[in-house]
């Protein structure tokens, strides 16, 4: 019998390029896995022009599944300004990661020539990410959970809309927040006993009292590893990567730096590895549920999820439990401590629709580094979101890290006032603690000082950053110290264009005062005087446009804002 031939496909026109590509000038990437960054809610503006004058004939459109309410694909078309420039308008209503193609026609409509690539990206982030300001409390050094929501209004007077709660399950042995035995319950030290509620219900208590405060709330998911004698160690030491030399055959996790691998004693990996396909997938799954449930929390208050030591992290179960978060709880946001090269961060932020990654400003002890960090901050503020605090319950205070406690004034504003619209404090920082707050063990409630020697500064700065979305932008950035070596002043654009634009300057010198000097005209097309207002309540003033002169003490910050 003879055999029945398949049919021969036909091979389709797939040019590699644009049509047009040639002429055409993109406002946006295109392939390669690059993306456009958007907010929920704000308008994005797209923009497409061409070296050679296109004919008037010509026309171009998106085609997206973006604003779908059922996934189906719609054109939003780019329309032709005086300058012959295409601009395509549109507000995104939903988070997520969405690709687009564009489609052109030379005829008015009556053919269109499509681009068969839809790799041009847009990864659309929750509208929490913009504007947030991010307090961390510490559970064991905070009192039960009747404890916590007295702390609500004092938070929140200070201009903190979130609230990062340090994990508060069932802690091991080690007593490590980051050492969980059962990751769904509570621990007990946190329960109030006077109170006939179980934990998760206290819990819930404490969830709706801080959502009718407008404070949303950020939970600690840890992936990596779990407590030594965890129930999953011990009910199911199957699931935790072998280790021969251990005596409990279970290796432990750990971390690598300058000392080479430093294990940590109380913690043992999970094996997302596993060889047998069944023990794999009850593990993958289990995990997922466990960040779904305090996922659903988060999202709940319109908050964040934040992943603990995302680079240790096995990528194949991050690439599944990302897709399974952002499909039950698309506009949950997600915080990565995540430290890694630039290139896998671009790869990975927008794979897993990762809204911010943790800045670390505290690295930078002296005025080079951290100017060359911001830099980098607003270099790649096109793609990527940093939430930059002064510094983190990981990290010293900023008396221990810059040598006072002072220092809270020049680094907190820097964090929040030269990043791109999110940063915080950890608890303790407003109150000058000299010490970091040691959050492993259980203790007893701490009590602090009476007044909180820097809420008011920081309050300050709070509103100064919800009011101005020049603090809140990337790239509308430029250094004007002339490199100073104590000093960063900072010139921000006004993307209302209601003044002239912003100066911050920060004195870093932890002992002395430092003149700075200015020249306006450098970077303002103006040959007038200029009225500033001083945001953080001194006297207006006129700024020079030839060289002006400011001199900071130590520690001294100022914000202006330049009037038309």
């Amino acid at each position: 019998m003879p055999v029945n031939k398949r049919n021969i496909p036909i091979l389709p026109d797939c040019p590699a390029d644009l049509p047009f590509a040639g002429s055409l000038e993109l406002s946006f990437p295109h392939g390669d896995g690059n993306f456009t960054k958007a907010l929920a809610g704000e308008e994005v503006q797209l923009s497409l022009g061409s070296v050679h004058p296109l004919p008037r004939q010509f026309e171009v459109r998106m085609i997206s599944s973006l604003n779908s309410p059922d996934g189906s694909e719609s054109s939003i078309p780019f329309a032709r300004d005086n300058q012959g420039v295409f601009i395509c308008k549109f507000i995104p209503t939903k988070s997520g990661v969405f690709s687009f193609r564009l489609e052109f026609t030379a005829d008015n409509g009556k053919t269109w020539i499509k681009d068969k690539l839809p790799h041009s990206l847009i990864m659309v982030n929750p509208p929490q990410s913009d504007s947030l300001f991010i307090y961390t409390l510490i559970p064991n050094v905070s009192g039960t959970i009747t404890d916590w929501i007295k702390e609500l209004p004092r938070i929140a007077s200070m201009g903190f809309n979130c609230i990062h709660l340090l994990p508060i399950t069932e802690l091991d042995a080690s007593e490590s927040p980051y050492s969980a035995k059962d990751l769904f319950q509570i621990d007990r030290s946190f329960i109030d006993p006077g109170s006939a509620k179980d934990g998760l219900s206290q819990l819930e208590d404490f969830i709706e009292e801080a959502k009718k405060m407008k404070i949303s709330l950020c939970f600690d998911i840890v992936l990596n590893h779990i407590g030594v004698t965890s129930n999953i160690a011990r009910k199911a030491p199957g699931w935790i990567v072998r280790d021969e030399n251990q005596p409990d055959k279970l290796k432990r996790a750990g971390f690598a730096n300058e000392h080479g691998w430093q294990k940590w004693d109380d913690l043992v990996l999970i094996n997302y590895d596993h060889p047998s396909e069944e023990i794999r997938s009850e593990i993958w799954s289990y995990m997922s549920d466990y960040a779904l449930f305090w996922a659903k929390y988060a999202d709940y208050t319109g908050g964040f999820i934040r992943f603990d030591n995302l680079h240790s992290s096995h990528p194949g179960f991050v690439d599944f439990l990302t897709k399974a978060i952002h499909k039950e709880f698309p506009d949950l946001g997600i915080l990565a401590e995540y430290f890694t090269n630039e290139s896998t961060l671009l790869e990975t932020t927008v794979k897993w629709g990762l809204n911010l990654s943790l800045a670390t400003p505290w690295d930078y002890k002296f005025v080079p580094g951290v100017r060359d960090y911001l830099k980098y901050i607003h270099r790649v503020s096109d793609t990527l979101r940093y939430f930059m605090p002064a510094t983190t319950h990981d990290s010293g205070t900023p008396a221990q890290e810059f040598g006072s406690a002072e220092s809270t004034y020049p680094r907190y504003l820097a964090a929040a006032l030269m990043g791109n619209g999110a940063t915080g404090i950890a608890q303790g920082v407003e109150y000058g603690l000299e010490k970091k707050i040691d959050f492993i063990g259980r203790k007893e409630k701490m009590e602090f000082p009476t007044e909180a020697r820097f809420a008011g500064f920081i309050t300050k700065v709070n509103e100064i950053m919800s009011g101005y979305k020049a603090f809140r932008t990337g790239g509308n950035f430029q250094f004007v110290d002339n490199g100073h070596h104590a000093v960063m002043a900072v010139y921000r654009r006004d993307v209302s264009k209601e003044s002239q634009g912003f100066l911050v300057i920060c004195n870093f010198d932890t002992s002395a005062s430092q003149l700075i000097k200015i020249r306006l005209s450098e970077f303002l097309d103006t040959h007038s005087s200029l009225r500033y207002e001083d945001l953080l309540g001194n006297e207006p003033g006129i700024l020079d446009m030839g060289e002006t002169e400011i001199r900071l003490p130590a520690f001294g910050v100022k914000v202006l804002k330049l009037l038309k």
